[in-house]
């Protein structure tokens, strides 16, 4: 379709904004979406000034620079032939320029004289999120903080949120991620793919440039009749349909669980299957629930050809009413239902794209495509691009606290959770200020018959998901229990220090195996050692 559009266009560039009259736009394309957009948008500049003329390129010198720039665009219809207000149905989006182009004409060249010139600029952008969430990686640890805590930590300045999620805003005793730039999950992943596990919502309002995370979709407010004269073409789209039947799985031998959720359209024999291993009966009920809470049947979508700008707002999150008082046909299956756009596509190229049709006008002529994919109001599925899952577990060194004894004591220590029973040690992450989580106190240092329990200060490796961690291995050896490689000694050393401990060791003397237990309090010693041909039995109290 041919359509006269107004558009209004704001470049920021090395902190300065360029207002770019919409006559001087020579085509753009967007892609608008619940979540967020992509786009770009292609103006000129004519630059006579080498030859004294009256045009003059402002633009050139900042686009060079690296500095972060930003677009802000408006669209609306010159003119509508109803009593609409073109400003009502005004579409406005924006976000931050990911990538730039600029292709230069030459005219009227004259060797005594400058050039004059049209320069023809393009940039990308994307919404601020998805422009820069996507290139920060980080590894981070916060404890007793909510993951809106975090969002907020690393959010940038950029981005605006705002929360009405109850998951979200709930202290956490632990929120781990590494984002490793080579398994490509950045921070934008993690973010999304919290929101779909745990069953929230992500939306950008494209006007207001702010992103909300909700427990539901906002249906509220009155849907706007969408006349037929606007539409050339609706089509009815039928999601695939999940034949799957969810499934949680609990592994924890003292109660092993398999709880089967529902879904009425399931395929025999097909699962989708969660495992996890928790002793926490809470725990396992709480993912059921999660589980099946997920909707499993989508509902229809309208995928909508537009004839001419619509007269009526189309941006993303707006309600749209297709029935017979917009003059569409009362026999269509779309009946009077109200419809709410998630995604809005755009392309316009101008009719002329030399560079003086409409320029420095407010607007011009153009070649415009324009489609819509609308939903149910009350649809529920939840709408995301596509992500990459982050990688648990990551790993971080610790050290074993205890607050048992002396300082100097080697003792160990564990805490019983008074609302589940589950024993855990206390380690504490240096690399993050000294921070303290938990993890069970399971055995660690080998057969479940050798009670050995991680003692204060023992450097230990963590292997952390996103709100939980276990200790995986042992990083070094007690200070006293090394012994001499020339007598391949094999030493247990226990106790709480080197004046109040037993000593077993068995090593190589002369070839031949010595087995020595020592018991020391403070100056009494009792040693008792077999060697070849010899057995000693001595106790005695040292002196000084």
């Amino acid at each position: 379709m041919r359509e006269r559009l107004q558009i209004s266009l704001t470049l920021t560039l090395a902190g300065t904004a360029r207002e770019i009259p919409g006559g001087d736009v020579r085509g753009l394309g967007i892609e608008m979406h619940a979540w967020g957009v992509e786009g770009w948008v292609e103006f000129v500049v004519q630059d006579d000034d080498g030859r004294q003329g009256k045009y003059g390129d402002a633009i050139l010198e900042d686009f060079q620079k690296p500095d972060l720039a930003e677009v802000s665009l408006s669209l609306q219809a010159g003119h509508l032939e109803t009593d609409t207000e073109p400003s009502a149905a005004a579409l406005k989006t924006g976000g931050v320029v990911l990538e730039r182009a600029l292709r230069e004409e030459v005219h009227q060249p004259d060797g005594a004289a400058a050039d004059a010139l049209s320069r023809y600029y393009r940039v990308s952008f994307a919404d601020p999120a998805r422009a820069l969430w996507r290139q920060h990686f980080p590894c981070d640890l916060a404890t007793n903080r909510s993951f809106k805590d975090v969002i907020e930590d690393h959010k940038g300045a950029k981005a605006t949120l705002t929360y009405d999620f109850d998951p979200i805003t709930a202290a956490e005793p632990l929120i781990f991620f590494h984002l490793d730039p080579a398994a490509g999950s950045s921070f934008y992943d993690l973010v999304l793919w919290y929101v779909r596990h745990r069953g929230g919502v992500f939306t950008f309002d494209h006007a207001a440039r702010a992103y909300a995370i909700k427990g539901a979709k906002d249906a509220s407010g009155e849907a706007a009749e969408l006349p037929a004269d606007d539409v050339a073409r609706l089509t009815s789209v039928f999601p695939a349909i999940p034949r799957h039947t969810p499934r949680v799985r609990c592994s924890n031998t003292g109660s092993p669980r398999t709880e089967v959720g529902e879904n009425a359209n399931a395929a025999a024999g097909v699962f989708r299957d969660v495992l996890i291993r928790t002793p926490i009966a809470a725990e396992v009920d709480g993912r059921v629930a999660l589980e099946k809470a997920r909707p499993l049947l989508p509902g229809r979508e309208v995928e909508v050809v537009f004839r001419r700008f619509p007269t009526v707002l189309v941006a993303p999150g707006s309600l749209v009413s297709i029935s017979a008082t917009g003059g569409h046909s009362a026999a269509l299956l779309l009946a009077a239902e109200p419809w709410r756009v998630h995604r809005l596509s755009i392309e316009a190229r101008a009719v002329d794209e030399g560079p003086e049709q409409g320029y420095g006008e407010p607007a011009t002529a153009f070649e415009l495509s324009m489609s819509a994919r609308l939903e149910a109001r009350a649809e529920p599925a939840l709408r995301l691009p596509p992500i990459v899952d982050p990688r648990f577990p990551g790993y971080l060194e610790g050290k074993v606290v205890s607050t048992v004894g002396e300082d100097d004591h080697i003792t160990y220590q564990f805490a019983t959770d008074s609302s589940t029973s589950v024993e855990r040690y206390t380690i504490e992450i240096p690399l993050f200020e000294d921070q303290e989580i938990t993890a069970p106190y399971e055995p660690t240092s080998g057969s479940g018959t050798l009670y050995l329990p991680l003692y204060k200060g023992e450097r230990v490796l963590c292997a952390l998901d996103f709100t939980g961690a276990r200790v995986v291995t042992l990083l070094d050896w007690r200070a006293d229990a090394r012994a001499p490689a020339d007598g391949q000694g094999q030493h247990l050393f226990l106790g709480k220090s080197a004046t109040n401990s037993t000593s077993v060791l068995h090593d190589y003397q002369d070839d031949k195996p010595v087995l020595r237990v020592l018991r020391t309090n403070d100056k009494d010693t009792v040693l008792l050692q077999l060697e070849e041909g010899k057995l000693t039995l001595k106790v005695e109290e040292k002196q000084g």
